[in-house]
């Protein structure tokens, strides 16, 4: 991979990363200000807390992104951004470009998928 390319999409990440730390602090804001709302009509209580529930899993999926991110950004620093950590090969650029935070290449990633899939039936 070139270091245009490189830098491109570092600054892709860059950019996400700050994204999805404004959309934590919003989720935060907002899981905080519902938890201090006190309400006594039934109706209400069951909007708060869906919106709760659904605030806590972009909460979690954020968080997620955001590891994966910084994961990618520290190995920029080593010099070991682009390659499936199944396979070792090299992520095709394009795959890299729609998801600059991808650990694993495509065939890899399926591989993944099909395995917590069984997994996650099997609890």
């Amino acid at each position: 991979m070139r270091k245009k390319e490189i830098e491109e999409l570092k600054t892709k990440l860059d950019l996400l990363r700050r994204n999805i730390m404004i959309s934590i602090q919003d989720s935060n804001d907002t899981i905080n200000t519902l938890n201090g709302m006190s309400t006594s009509e039934e109706a209400d209580i069951s909007s708060f807390k869906s919106l709760a529930y659904i605030d806590e899993n972009i909460l979690k999926h954020n968080n997620r992104d955001l590891e994966d991110i910084n994961r990618a950004i520290q190995k920029i620093e080593k010099n070991e951004y682009g390659k499936c950590e199944m396979c070792d090969e090299q992520i095709d650029i394009r795959r890299l470009r729609t998801k600059p935070y991808a650990r694993f290449c495509i065939t890899c990633r399926e591989i993944y998928e099909k395995q917590n899939t069984k997994s996650k039936i099997k609890v």
